[in-house]
């Protein structure tokens, strides 16, 4: 004779195809004409089971069928959610691992304790959905029970040594921000989630890791690998590089093959990850195994004449900088310097064209006029006096020199700053010559102004001009010669042998600097051309 259960199997078959198709009003009928004939035995077809082992509420689960799932889990309990199908997943597992939230959510509104449900692996509904970066489950799951985080497999590991292995970010920082204790939790095999995240590929999820406990870096497992053994072991070379910028980090530890993470760099297949590994290693000082606790001649060897190249490279650098500065400087100086000359020329052009016209008007503005009348009209009534004709000599002097300065100024045009100052040189020595002669004229006119009389005046003049013209002659002519022949005192530039055996001023970086300390001196603050 047929089981019951199996007639009631036969019987409600069309339950799971109803709930399958998300037919809610025929669903409805059906279970109400089943209510009406038999309400005792309504229960046990919330239990029922179809050839995959899966029941009405796990398909709704499993397919995300909101409604349905709804109507069925009022009619449902916790022995029926912890009905397992033969995937070993009951419906709020599979709903957390296809990562249906609304269905999750429901799920925990009425039951929390479906967080727990775990498969014959006692793998947890929070793993299958951090497995599967469903962050919006996790975050829900952890919101209604955090004490699920801490469910290890059979293997002993949790849903962040998983999360970590695949380098899933959003799920490590889920994790981490809600209890950073986890990092610490070890596996069968004595590995943290710092040793599953250095085996994957993203940088990021190690450094969240070592940010909430850097106490972990040098955990080793039953093997005795460290995080930097097994990064090292994986080819990962950027992570190597992260965690060889830690301080912390024992770059020489052995684990129990009695190997190195520069013993495990050897063994990788050649390509660009292993130099950058090596390379890597050997820089922050790693050794094999079997120098370790030796002095390694070689590396000390190597490891000083890096530092020496790096401060001589900084030397260089900082030398190049000071160079450009100075160089700058110079520039501007020489700008300055030239601005003055130009200047000089300009005042030199200015002070010509004053004189001539000085001379000029002073010629024909003579005191007692010219005759008026008879045969010497026109002739000044003092032209037969010495003094008046020492006065037009000096004058008329003065007068051709100021206009040859004129003439020169208007027309040579030096470009360079060396041709400027030959030309303010040779200029400077005319209107010496120019201001020379119209003292005198101005001396010689006041003898013949004064009267015979009053000649006392026109020597007293003399006497105070001369020597005040003479004094300021003869200093010019100081700066003049100190600055061409370096007499009179040190020279006021630095001058160089050059191998030739030549001598020249210098434009290289050290006589820039010197050239700058030269400004500085009181000699250079002034000079003559």
């Amino acid at each position: 004779m047929m089981d019951p259960k199996a007639l009631r199997f036969i019987r409600y078959q069309s339950i799971f195809s109803v709930a399958r198709s998300g037919d809610l009003d025929e669903l409805k009928q059906l279970l109400e004409q089943l209510k009406s004939e038999d309400a005792s035995l309504f229960s046990n077809v919330m239990s029922l089971q179809n050839d995959a082992g899966e029941t009405a509420l796990y398909i709704a689960a499993e397919h995300n069928l909101a409604e349905i799932f709804g109507y069925l889990l009022q009619y449902c309990d916790l022995e029926i959610v912890k009905i397992r199908s033969k995937s070993d997943m009951n419906a709020f597992h599979v709903a957390a691992k296809r990562g249906h939230l609304d269905i999750v959510k429901e799920f925990l509104i009425k039951m929390p304790e479906v967080c727990k449900l775990c498969d014959s692996s006692n793998t947890s509904p929070l793993y299958s959905a951090a497995v599967q970066d469903h962050l919006d489950v996790v975050k829900a799951i952890i919101d209604a029970d955090v004490e699920s985080m801490w469910i290890v497999r059979k293997n002993g590991k949790t849903a962040l040594h998983n999360a970590a292995r695949y380098g899933l970010l959003s799920i490590v920082k889920a994790l981490i921000d809600r209890d950073g204790g986890i990092v610490t939790v070890k596996d069968k095999k004595g590995q943290t989630a710092l040793h599953m995240a250095v085996k994957g590929q993203c940088p990021l999820v190690v450094k969240e890791i070592l940010q909430a406990d850097p106490t972990i870096l040098n955990e080793r497992d039953k093997k005795g690998n460290t995080a930097l053994h097994m990064a090292t072991r994986k080819g990962r070379s950027q992570i190597v590089s992260l965690l060889l910028n830690c301080t912390a980090t024992d770059i020489n530890a052995i684990n129990n093959q009695k190997e190195t993470a520069l013993d495990l760099a050897d063994k990788l297949p050649y390509g660009d990850s292993a130099l950058e590994i090596k390379e890597a290693l050997a820089d922050c000082g790693a050794k094999y195994a079997r120098h370790v606790g030796k002095v390694d001649e070689a590396m000390e060897l190597k490891r000083t004449v890096s530092d020496i190249k790096h401060e001589v490279q900084s030397q260089l650098e900082a030398n190049l900088k000071t160079r450009k500065r100075v160089s700058g400087i110079a520039k501007e100086l020489k700008k300055l310097h030239r601005e003055a000359v130009q200047n000089t020329i300009n005042s030199l052009t200015m002070v010509a064209v004053l004189f001539a016209s000085v001379a000029f008007l002073a010629i024909f503005s003579l005191p007692g006029q010219y005759f008026t009348e008879g045969p010497e009209i026109g002739k000044a009534h003092i032209a037969d006096n010495v003094a008046f004709q020492a006065f037009f000599l000096l004058n008329s002097t003065s007068l051709f020199i100021s206009l040859s300065v004129v003439v020169v100024q208007i027309t040579l045009v030096a470009w360079d700053t060396s041709a400027q100052k030959l030309v303010v040189s040779v200029v400077n020595k005319l209107m010496w010559a120019a201001g020379s002669c119209t003292c005198g004229a101005f001396l010689a006119l006041a003898f013949v102004v004064v009267g015979k009389k009053q000649t006392w005046m026109a020597i007293t003049i003399t006497v105070l001009g001369v020597p005040t013209i003479i004094g300021t002659l003869a200093c010019l002519c100081y700066y003049v010669f100190q600055r061409h022949f370096g007499i009179f005192g040190g020279d006021s530039q630095r001058r160089i042998k050059r191998a030739s055996g030549s001598k020249s001023f210098s434009w290289s970086y050290s006589a820039n600097i010197s050239e700058l300390d030269a400004y500085d001196s009181d000699v250079e603050k002034i000079y003559a051309l």
